[in-house]
């Protein structure tokens, strides 16, 4: 806390200066003025937390100063002192936001008892303004930073997704005592017009609406991220004690009922289960996976096309709740590649040969098998190059047409990537053991 004194008696100001106990009051800096115009240079230039003023002085008095003051700087706190009891006086302080108003001569003790209680509010303001900003930050950048979360969900970067997860929920902490968050995806199933004459901002902002309406009572921060071909990420965060996972579902349901009944268009909502989130204002483990439907929310996550709410039984795992049907297209990838390793394999042949969007195809093969669709054919096919160049006496250029390579050289290059080895020194080392 730094304090200005302000009187245009210098020995006033001289004995408040040394007389006041300021360390013992936590005051950093104590700086000092003896008229309005040599104060304003110091408020200026200076980080002043408390103004202790005379009020009558000459040129311009405290009260007009005051109000100076608070007109650029309105957190300042302003003591008042004077040497006459004149209500007109008080009156006037009250009205400017004066802390308080302390008769000349003062006591030490007495001006040293107005700073204690001067510094208790100057840091309950402090935390109210630190709210303020840091709720001002979050609804301005909420849908930036799902945005980024998402992105780094669709590159398959789950551990920087779970950082970014880790600074919305430090962002928020100040806002809720404990905060839970609940995702959902919602994906415009059908438009009940032939002309759709609604652009994105709009859908988002009625979805953001409703949401928050709706989740009101709980302090609800609704973030929204919006996908390719009508989705849009959601991300709510609620006060945890007056929330559950009840309330979320039914939630959901009324957000969905009012939608379907209002809008003009038809909607699929995919409901997540609550994220775990520690007490230390850290997530629980396995965010990244929890949160995998959120990038693929436009995508094809109801290949029927039909609206309903979908409940995500499994998030961590990718799965739907009624049949794991998604483990099926994968499965049927990898049968596909290993049987035709000698040939050259693309993933748009393969997302079309098991039925699926390619790029949902691809997150949900990386999601499975732990490696991008390219990195596990390419394993694949060294996999099956090792064997042949250890077990058979096959000539290289042979191994590398059995792996899908017209190009000897280019299959070097990629054995020795993989293996640190080129196919000779391969066979070699294994043929010497």
């Amino acid at each position: 806390m730094n304090v200005l004194i302000v009187d245009d008696q210098k020995a006033i100001v001289e004995s408040l200066r040394d007389g006041i106990r300021w360390k013992d009051l936590g005051v950093e800096k104590v700086y000092t003025a003896c008229s309005a115009r040599e104060a304003k240079l110091v408020l200026v230039n200076f980080p002043v937390d408390v103004m202790l003023s005379d009020i009558e002085m000459p040129e311009e008095d405290g009260l007009e100063l005051c109000q100076w003051a608070k007109e650029s700087l309105p957190s300042l706190e302003c003591i008042f002192l004077t040497s006459h009891a004149d209500f007109s006086y008080a009156r006037e302080a009250i009205r400017l936001g004066s802390f308080d108003y302390i008769l000349q001569p003062v006591r030490y003790e007495e001006v040293e008892a107005v700073l204690r209680k001067a510094e208790g509010k100057i840091r309950e303001n402090q935390s109210v303004r630190q709210l303020q900003n840091t709720r001002k930050l979050v609804v301005e950048q909420r849908d930036t930073i799902l945005e980024a979360l998402c992105m780094k969900l669709r590159q398959g970067k789950e551990a920087d997704a779970e950082q970014i997860f880790s600074t919305l929920a430090e962002l928020l902490q100040p806002d809720f005592k404990e905060a839970a968050f609940y995702p959902a995806a919602v994906r415009i199933t059908k438009w009940n017009r032939v002309t759709n004459t609604w652009d994105e901002k709009l859908v988002r902002l009625v979805i953001r609406n409703v949401l928050e309406e709706l989740f009101a009572p709980a302090h609800g921060v609704t973030c929204i991220s919006s996908m390719q071909e009508g989705g849009f990420g959601l991300l709510v965060a609620v006060e945890d004690s007056l929330s559950d996972e009840g309330k979320w579902d039914v939630g959901l349901r009324d957000f969905y009922d009012f939608i379907e009944a209002q809008m003009d268009f038809s909607i699929a909502v995919y409901m997540g289960a609550k994220l775990p989130f520690t007490g230390e204002g850290k997530p629980g483990p396995a965010i990244g996976g929890r949160l995998w439907f959120l990038a693929g929310a436009g995508e094809v996550l109801n290949p029927s096309g039909k609206s309903g709410i979908f409940r995500l039984a499994d998030i961590a795992g990718g799965k739907q709740e009624k049949d794991g049907a998604e483990d099926e297209p994968v499965q049927r990838a990898v049968a596909y590649i290993k049987a035709n390793l000698n040939k050259n394999i693309s993933r748009t042949d393969v997302a079309e040969l098991v039925h699926l969007n390619e790029e949902y195809f691809s997150r949900l093969f990386k999601q499975q098998t732990g490696e991008t669709f390219k990195d596990y054919v390419l394993l694949e096919k060294m996999n099956m190059a090792k064997t042949l160049l250890e077990h058979s006496r096959l000539s290289i250029s042979i191994v590398a047409s059995k792996v899908g390579y017209d190009n000897f050289s280019h299959f070097s290059r990629m054995f020795k990537k993989i293996t640190d080895m080129t196919p000779q020194e391969y066979r070699k080392e294994k043929r010497m053991l």
